[in-house]
């Protein structure tokens, strides 16, 4: 933590062939052809010319799809990026793509570009299942993405996988997992399926007919799994995410450790100088927006958190971390001390055994890991 540390910058890129059965972030379901991706192009720089310029060290672009943006158009905003926020060499740069979206010749003109990490959205490695999701690559295509990743000099590569999808069985996962460590990833993130928003798995669940994994099999798989990445050199740095040494995802840490962020695009988040601002969560909104009235119309609105709710949220986002949350750095920054604050709700998960006390840092327990959402309630 510390109000000096470099920002994160996050670019959102919405474009999605399709939305997915699980998905609820703000996308544009659309392959976009030309018009389309130049329009939220413009718009894009736009909104950073607008903002108070700063020093950064992390640029993630996420979605959507980052991949179904056109090279030359991802170039433009990377150097529009190092040009306003200083973006030095050797910041760590990731760009989120689909497994089927680009061959040899894309991953390396993503390394030309100064593409530092690559986040892949494999899923799973059942192709049943990848229909199920509503992905429009398969299991081949994910083992393929990799192998030209690799050969087009990608040396940080994440892969993405769902534990705790419908129908789940720990064959199933188990043979998924084996497949997906033969791929030797540098990274892994690790989602436990969350059945919430306007989804298809919502609609299906209030209709009765979503048959989820019981919790106690989706804890095993869990701990199984965190088991079988550790032995394979890539350990737990936080709930979902595994990495071999010195390359956890530095971005994502900013998250993690409440640093300022940036965020462009629509729906995009920032964090910066204690105050919380979202864009407009729309394609043709946001764009609209900025052409009518300039970059600075980008932002939907804005609010500043109380010391309060600004502690809460450290506590709910640094929790996350396996090395929990340093209390008095807490105390220091937000004049809050967590353990008389939400001393009540704090105690019950530590009778619990959900939480701990350790050389004065506050940590979820193993059980807790498996249990965080009880704990992050109490900061709720």
């Amino acid at each position: 933590m510390g109000s000096d540390d470099a920002l994160g910058l996050y670019v959102h890129i919405p474009f999605c062939e399709a939305k997915c059965t699980y998905c609820h972030f703000a996308i544009d379901p659309r392959r976009p052809d030309e018009e389309r991706q130049e329009r939220y192009t413009r718009a894009l720089l736009l909104e950073m010319d607008a903002v108070e310029a700063g020093a950064a060290d992390t640029l993630y672009f996420g979605g959507g799809t980052p991949s179904l943006l056109a090279a030359e158009r991802l170039a433009r905003i990377l150097e529009r990026a190092r040009r306003r926020f200083a973006l030095p060499t050797g910041a760590e740069i990731t760009v989120e793509a689909n497994p089927r979206d680009l061959d040899q010749g894309g991953y390396r003109r993503l390394v030309e570009l100064g593409a530092t990490r690559l986040s892949l959205g494999v899923q799973s490695l059942d192709d049943a299942v990848l229909s199920e999701m509503g992905r429009h690559h398969t299991a081949r295509d994910s083992r393929q993405a990799v192998r030209e990743a690799r050969s087009a000099g990608f040396t940080n590569l994440s892969l993405d996988v769902i534990l705790g999808w419908p129908g789940e069985t720990r064959e199933r996962f188990g043979r998924g997992l084996a497949e997906l460590l033969a791929l030797e990833p540098d990274h892994v993130s690790l989602y436990v399926l969350e059945v919430d928003g306007k989804t298809v798995l919502t609609h299906r669940q209030k209709q009765g007919r979503l048959r989820l994994p019981d919790d106690d099999l989706v804890a095993e798989l869990y701990d199984e799994t965190v088991a079988r990445l550790a032995a394979q050199g890539l350990d737990r740095y936080e709930i979902s995410s595994f990495a071999r040494p010195g390359l956890e995802s530095r971005h994502n840490g900013k998250y993690w450790d409440d640093a300022p962020f940036m965020g462009f695009g629509m729906a995009a988040h920032s964090y910066r100088d204690g105050r919380r601002s979202w864009n407009h969560e729309r394609y043709a909104t946001y764009c609209r927006a900025v052409e009518m009235g300039g970059g600075k119309a980008a932002q939907a609105s804005e609010r500043r958190p109380s010391p309060r709710e600004r502690a809460a949220e450290a506590l709910f986002t640094g929790l996350r971390r396996r090395e929990g949350v340093q209390l008095e750095e807490i105390h220091a920054r937000y004049g809050i001390e967590p353990l008389v604050e939400w001393k009540d709700g704090l105690a019950t998960a530590a009778r619990a055994g959900l939480v701990f006390v350790s050389d004065g840092r506050l940590h979820l327990s193993e059980r807790g890991v498996l249990l965080s959402n009880e704990v992050f309630e109490i900061f709720v």
